[in-house]
This record gives structure tokens, sequence and C-alpha cells, in this order.
């Protein structure tokens, strides 16, 4: 979701957490096999952090490239007026999320070689059922025994799936930040609770390919000089002291794995973590980009390498980087990075741009933010979304994750 420079508004074409995600067009798959003869899917060797890179058991630098899902009827078709599923249906909820992973990460068929999932638990499975709320940053309704049965009986099957397609799954909690959050606070305390519960759990200490995300998007805290932000030391300094804790906690439960910290303003504020980063092993950095972050068109590759260099490069110069969030496609289709185009490296467009500097830092992983993003209307039997138009993140996405897989080895 698109945010501004430091701490003005959002742009009035910000969308609404709980809008649809609507791609318009479907299309034919991918003109050409991009299937190549290397092994696929890879086995999901435990990850560790090495300085600022992410390493296989083998001691191989890996990139991870997938999709985020969410196991809510809404955005399982019903946003797009197929409802593939209703009313808690726990095995309609598996069958199709299963059926998507295993259409993103087919070889011969497909060639869309993902090797990673961002999985949400979503408050469809947490709050009272029917409750009415302020959208997904409202807590007021979670009921925690809830939570417990959705992730027992739909998260850790598509957590155990993902695995036996060679993807690694990056843990979100329920829901997103409210606008402010403090140390100490209801939200803060509600991630505490979720995160204790996560981290001890049995099976989830176990899964070697499992990592966890802390929040979703936080957008102002208040600042260790008393003042409400998002951009300067004492608002980073202060986002320590709120995801320290949580980090702590997690490994006295016993999880070991990566561990993806958010930054501020929609998660795209970042650089006062170079001067005061989060302590510990297996730590990285989760990162959202879209067209018109920072209040800026990032089309534009100088505007774009800026925005980067002073946003990101930081936390990249030192530490992993997942990009959780990003999509874009032209003026015209129904998707959060509207008006982001793929173009050329070094000339006007997003896509190719955002490329060009994920590579560059060499320790950039990513995920498109929904399976509408790459087939037509998250149709497990769908075509290239967006019409297969290369200018829109599908086309290009299809490429570049095939290729992406044909230097990853399989680790034992």
């Amino acid at each position: 979701m698109r945010c501004s420079t430091d701490d003005s508004p959002l742009p009035e074409e910000e969308a609404n957490e709980e809008n649809p995600i609507e791609e318009e067009d479907g299309g034919d798959e991918t003109e050409g096999d991009t299937s190549g003869d290397f092994e696929w899917p890879l086995n999901t060797s435990q990850l560790n952090v090495d300085g600022r890179f992410l390493k296989n058991s083998c001691g191989e630098e890996i990139l991870l490239h997938g999709v985020a899902m969410t196991p809510n009827p809404w955005f399982n078709g019903g946003h797009v007026g197929e409802w593939r599923w209703n009313n808690y249906d726990v095995h309609g909820a598996l069958e199709y999320n299963k059926k998507v992973m295993d259409k993103l990460t087919n070889k011969d068929n497909d060639g869309w070689y993902l090797n990673m999932v961002r999985l949400h638990i979503d408050p469809y499975w947490s709050n009272n059922p029917g409750a009415e709320v302020d959208g997904e940053k409202d807590i007021s309704q979670f009921n925690f025994d809830r939570f417990v049965e959705g992730v027992n009986n739909v998260i850790i099957p598509l957590i155990e799936h993902a695995k036996s397609r060679g993807m690694y799954v990056i843990l979100r909690p329920p829901g997103v930040c409210p606008e402010r959050i403090d140390v100490g606070d209801e939200y803060h305390e509600y991630l505490k609770k979720v995160w204790n519960y996560l981290s001890g759990h049995e099976k989830l200490k176990a899964y070697d390919h499992l990592m966890f995300e802390l929040a979703n998007e936080p957008i102002h805290i208040l600042g260790t000089n008393g003042e409400w932000g998002s951009n300067s030391q004492p608002h980073f300094d202060k986002l320590k002291m709120f995801f320290q804790p949580l980090v702590d906690m997690i490994r006295e439960n016993g999880f070991q794995n990566v561990i993806w910290i958010p930054g501020s303003g929609y998660q795209s504020h970042y650089k006062g973590y170079a001067n005061n980063p989060i302590e510990g092993n297996n730590i990285g950095y989760s990162v959202h980009i879209y067209p018109g972050y920072w209040g800026m068109d990032n089309n534009d590759p100088g505007t774009f390498r800026k925005n980067w260099n002073e946003n990101i490069q930081p936390v990249a110069d030192f530490a992993p980087i997942a990009v959780t969030e990003i999509d874009w496609a032209p003026d015209g289709y129904s998707a959060w990075g509207e008006g982001g185009v793929t173009g050329e490296a070094g000339a006007w467009g997003f896509g190719a741009n955002f490329k060009a500097l994920a590579d560059e830092s060499g320790n950039v992983s990513w995920n498109l933010l929904a399976p509408e993003n790459l087939i037509h209307n998250g149709d497990p039997q769908g075509g290239v979304a967006y019409n297969n138009d290369p200018e829109a993140c599908a086309n290009p996405a299809k490429k570049w994750f095939a290729e992406y897989a044909e230097n990853l080895k399989n680790c034992n």
C-alpha cells in the first residue's frame, strides 16, 4: 500500500486495506517454454543469516521468490465474484490454497518456479465469527481460542504443503498495525500474545522452512522524543524497543529460524535501523515497495534509486531483505501498484528498475502481493494475469523467477 515521504499523509489514490485486488484480464501463458533441465522443486534446508545474506545449510547464498497468500474467502476469489469456499470451510480453504501452491510451483506445465510463500493468518480465523470490526487493524474481536484453532487446522497444513512443494514460508500475524503504535500499548500486547503462542508451538519450532514476519505495515510510533512519527532516529529507536522484546521472547521459546523485522511508514522506512539494529542471530528486514511509495513516481529510475538508497539500502548493507509486498500494472488494471509499468532498467519503468536494484544489492528476496498478480483471478487453472501484458508484473515475473531458479541447487 502506497505511502508518502516521512510523516506526510498518503496520496489520495492510496487504496483502503480492505479493498479487493482485481485483475481484469486473463490470457494465455507466457510464450515459450522456460522450463530448464534443472531439478525442481528443491529441498527446503534450514536458512540462516550470515552477514547480509541468507544461506542454506550447505552454506550457499539463497534468494527467495514467491507470492503472498491469505486463506480468507474474500481473497480466495470472492473479490472477483468467484467464491471458491465460504462459511469457515476448512476443507475448502485448504483445497483452494494448496491448488494455488501447486500451480505456482509446477515446472514443466507452467514454469513459475516459486520457492516461497508469505502466509497470512487472516483475522477471518482469529476473530469472533461475524463480528463487526473497523478493518483489519481492529483487534477488539480477537478470540485466542479461535486463533489457536485456525493455526492448527488451516495454517499448519498449508505450511506443511508448502514444504512438499519446495516453498519456504514467511508467516505474518493476523491483521495490520493501527495507525499509531507504542511500546506496551494494546497492540504491542496483542503481538506478544500471538508470537508467544506461535514461537512456543512444538510443530512450528520444528519446521526448518518456516520464518516469522513480526507485523504488517507499522505506520507511526511514539518516538523517544515524545513525538509521533516514522522516519527520524527517535522513531527507529522506539521501533527497536517495540520489536526487540518480541525477538527475545521468540528465541527464549525455542524458535531459532529467521525473523523478519518491518519498518515504519507502511514498511517503507528503515534507515535508522542502521544506527540501532535489532540484536540477535538470524535477523532480516521485511520491506514493502510500490510505484507511488515515498510520495514519488518510482517509474523514474533516478527517483527510484534515490529512494532505495535513502530508505532501503541502509539495512541491505548489513542484513538480508525480503520485499514481502510488491506489484505493478499499467493504468486501467486494478492492482495496488496501478500506474507502475515494467519498462526497462535505467529507463522509465518501475518493475525492471526494481529488479535491477534488487539484483545489484544481491541479498533481496521478494514476493508479489497475491496470486492474482500471477494467475488470472487467482484461478489455479488460469492463464498469466493482466492478459499476459509485459508491462504488468505477471509476465516479467514469470520469466525472472525461472531465471532465478536456474541458479539454485539442491541442499540436503
